[in-house]
């Protein structure tokens, strides 16, 4: 779809409760997620709730009025707005989203080698540096930093994993793109 709906408009359209389906769409999303393995506690649920209710708006249809019509043929009341958010939710668990609670989890229960090799070459990087900080501390900096700077800079798997081996094959694309996250977060620490 070549005319995607702006996200962070779509966001605050729910936030600021502009268009009355959008909020009650989403605060079943996030009721979903609380329920679900991917809870984060209230405040993060709302949030990732929102994100992912903007996403799947924004790939799915190139304007809200169609997103209102899908809505109307679905019943357009409750059970619409009901079957939206289960659509929405189903969409968010089959997607692999990189937001940053997964990631960390990924890295930290070692289920991503990928993420993890990433992690210690980072740690590494600060190991090496004037913010060596000794080994816990350093890989808890840099779990940090891979887990923020993936979330905010890819949507799933698949573009993480493509942006790596752009980078170089096996180690090579790992350490670069570890250079790019420490770089990213040592010249950005004092900002």
């Amino acid at each position: 779809m070549n005319n995607k709906l702006d996200i962070e408009t779509i966001i605050n359209k729910i936030r600021n409760a502009e268009d009355v389906t959008l909020k009650p769409v989403t605060d079943i999303v996030a009721l979903k997620i609380s329920k679900g393995p991917y809870d984060g506690g209230p405040e993060n649920n709302i949030i990732k709730a929102e994100k992912i209710t903007a996403e799947y708006i924004s790939d799915n249809y190139s304007t809200l009025d169609e997103f209102h019509k899908d809505l109307t043929i679905l019943d357009g009341g409750i059970k619409g707005i009901e079957a939206i958010a289960d659509k929405i939710y189903k969409y968010y668990k089959t997607c692999d989203h990189l937001d940053f609670d997964t990631v960390k989890g990924s890295i930290s229960s070692k289920k991503d080698i990928t993420l993890k090799i990433i992690t210690d070459l980072v740690a590494y990087k600060i190991s090496e540096s004037k913010d060596d900080k000794g080994p816990d501390l350093n890989f808890i900096s840099a779990e940090t930093f891979v887990a923020e700077y993936v979330s905010k800079n890819f949507r799933n798997k698949k573009e993480l994993e493509s942006k790596i081996s752009k980078l170089g094959k096996d180690m090579k694309g790992l350490n670069r793109f570890a250079d790019i996250v420490y770089n990213h977060f040592a010249n950005n620490k004092d900002k």
